[in-house]
C-alpha cells in the first residue's frame, strides 16, 4: 500500500510540474509585447529511485529560469550606442544642411551679386546708382555671412541644450540601477523581473554615453562612464555634473573632481559632443576664413582706387585682424556705408575710369580664398560639398548600425525572446502532460479504493 501511496505523491508533483509549465508558458505570451522582458522556461529534474527496484518518484521543479545571454546583451548595448551616436550626427547635420541652403541660392548667389555690382559700376562709373547697389550688395553679403555664422551657433547651442539634458537621463538612470542593484542583491521570488528592468535601464544608458557595464559575482553590476569613471558602483550611483565652462559658456561633463567631456565619444551624448565641438566649429572656421578672404582681397584693390571725387579710397569692408569671428565681424565701413560716392571705381582718379571696379569684379574667378587654392565662389562650394558629403556619410552609418543592431537584437530574440509558436508548442506539451498524469493519478486513487474495499 505503501508503494500506491508513493505513486499517488509522484502523481501529485508531476500534475504540479505541468500545472506550473503551462503558467510560465502562459506568462510568456502574457508578455510577449512587454520591452525588455525574458523568456522564462521551466527547469525540472527527475526524482531518483531510492532503490534498485524502484522506477523513481516523479519529477521535481528545479526553478524558473530566465534565458538570458549576457554576451548578446552587451552586444546589443555596443550596437545601440554605435547607432544612438550616427543617429544624433544625423540630427544635428540635417539641421546645419538646412542653414547653408541649396547651391545658388545661399551664400554663393550674395558673392555673385556683389561682383555682379561692381561689372554694373564698371559699366557706367558715374552713375551713383551703381555705387549704391555696390553698397546694397555689400551690406547683403555681410548680412549672409553674420546670418549663416548665427545658425551654426544656433546648431551648436541645441547641440549643448540636449547634452545638458541628456546628463539629467544620466543620472535618473544610474540611480534606477544602483536600486535594482539592491533589490537584486537582497534575492526574493522578482528577481528576474528586477534584472529585466535592470537591463533595459542599462540600454537606455548605453544609448545615451556609450558606458562599460561589468557584471559582479554577487549578480549585481558596475558601470563606467569615460576612461573608467564609476558612474554605478553596487548600491552606490555617482552623479554627472553638467557646468558651463569657458567664455561659450558650453556644457561639460563633470564626474568627481574630472572633466570627461572629451571622453565621451559614444552614444548620443558622444555625437552631440561632436557635433558641438568638432563637425560645427571646423564649418564655422571655414566660413570665417572665407569671410576673411574676401574682405582682405576686396579692400586690397579698393584702398588702391579712388572716389568718385577723385579722393583716395579707404577700405570697403571694416578691416578685419584675423578669420576668427570673421564672418559674424563682416561689415561695411561705416563712412562708405554712410555716402556710397566713397565707392571706388577709378583706378587713376578720372570720373570716368573704371579699372578698380573691373579689378574687384575679376575677383570672383580668382584665387583668393583658402590660401590662394580656390576662388570666393569655389570656397563656399567645397564648404556646402563637405557639409552634404558630411550628411550623407553620417546617414549611411546610421542605416549600416541599425542594420546591426537589428541582426544582434534578432540573435537575442532567438534566444531570449517569447515565440508565440514555441510557448504555443509548450502549452500543448504541458497540456499533454498534465492530463496524462491526471490519468494515471485517478488510476493511483481508483487502485487505492479497489484496495481499501478489499480489505474492508
Amino acid at each position: 500500500m505503501s508503494g500506491l501511496l508513493d505513486s499517488l505523491s509522484s502523481a501529485s508533483r508531476s500534475l504540479a510540474a505541468a500545472r506550473l509549465g503551462l503558467d510560465v508558458a502562459g506568462q510568456n505570451l502574457a508578455n510577449v509585447n512587454t520591452p525588455g522582458y525574458t523568456r522564462r522556461t521551466l527547469v525540472l529534474a527527475e526524482e531518483a529511485p531510492t532503490d534498485s527496484l524502484s522506477a523513481g518518484h516523479g519529477v521535481t521543479v528545479v526553478a524558473i529560469q530566465a534565458q538570458r545571454d549576457g554576451f548578446l546583451d552587451a552586444r546589443v548595448r555596443t550596437a545601440r550606442q554605435a547607432g544612438a551616436y550616427h543617429d544624433a550626427i544625423v540630427g544635428g547635420l540635417t539641421e546645419v544642411e538646412a542653414a547653408v541652403g541649396e547651391p545658388g541660392a545661399s551664400l554663393d548667389a550674395h558673392l555673385t551679386a556683389l561682383f555682379d555690382a561692381f561689372s554694373s559700376l564698371s559699366d557706367d562709373p558715374t552713375l551713383a546708382t551703381a555705387r549704391e547697389s555696390v553698397v546694397i550688395q555689400g551690406n547683403n553679403l555681410a548680412t549672409a555671412f553674420r546670418e549663416l555664422s548665427d545658425r551654426f551657433d544656433v546648431a551648436r547651442r541645441n547641440a549643448d541644450l540636449a547634452v545638458a539634458s541628456g546628463v539629467d537621463e544620466i543620472n535618473h538612470l544610474a540611480a534606477e540601477v544602483a536600486t535594482l542593484n539592491e533589490q537584486i542583491l537582497a534575492g526574493g521570488s522578482d528577481v528576474e523581473a528586477l534584472r529585466d528592468r535592470r537591463e533595459l535601464a542599462l540600454g537606455r544608458l548605453s544609448e545615451l554615453a556609450g558606458v562599460n557595464v561589468s557584471t559582479r559575482p554577487d549578480g549585481a553590476v558596475d558601470v563606467a562612464i569615460g576612461q573608467g569613471h564609476p558612474l554605478v558602483v553596487g548600491n552606490e550611483a555617482f552623479a554627472v555634473q553638467a557646468q558651463t565652462v569657458g567664455p561659450e559658456g558650453y556644457t561639460h561633463l563633470i564626474t568627481g573632481d574630472f572633466d570627461i567631456t572629451t571622453e565621451v565619444t559614444s552614444g548620443r551624448l558622444g555625437g552631440l559632443l561632436n557635433l558641438r565641438d568638432t563637425v560645427v566649429p571646423r564649418y564655422q572656421a571655414t566660413l570665417d576664413q572665407l569671410a576673411y578672404d574676401v574682405a582682405t582681397a576686396v579692400n586690397a584693390v579698393h584702398t588702391a582706387g579712388f572716389t568718385a571725387g577723385g579722393a583716395p579710397a579707404g577700405a570697403f569692408f571694416v578691416p578685419l585682424s584675423g578669420p576668427a569671428g570673421a564672418a559674424r565681424s563682416l561689415a561695411i565701413d561705416a563712412s562708405v556705408q554712410a555716402d556710397s560716392s566713397l565707392v571706388a571705381a577709378s583706378a587713376t582718379g578720372a570720373a570716368a575710369d573704371n579699372g578698380i571696379a573691373r579689378a574687384i569684379a575679376a575677383l570672383r574667378g580668382q584665387k583668393v580664398a583658402g590660401g590662394g587654392a580656390a576662388t570666393p565662389t569655389g570656397a563656399w562650394g567645397q564648404l556646402a560639398y563637405r557639409v552634404g558629403a558630411d550628411v550623407a556619410s553620417a546617414r549611411a552609418s546610421s542605416v549600416a548600425h541599425g542594420s546591426i543592431l537589428q541582426q544582434v537584437q534578432r540573435l537575442r530574440d532567438q534566444s531570449s525572446g517569447v515565440s508565440m509558436d514555441e510557448e504555443a508548442a509548450s502549452l500543448m506539451r504541458f497540456q499533454r502532460s498534465y492530463e496524462a498524469n491526471a490519468r494515471y493519478f485517478t488510476t493511483i486513487s481508483d487502485t487505492l479504493d479497489t484496495l481499501m474495499k478489499l480489505v474492508r
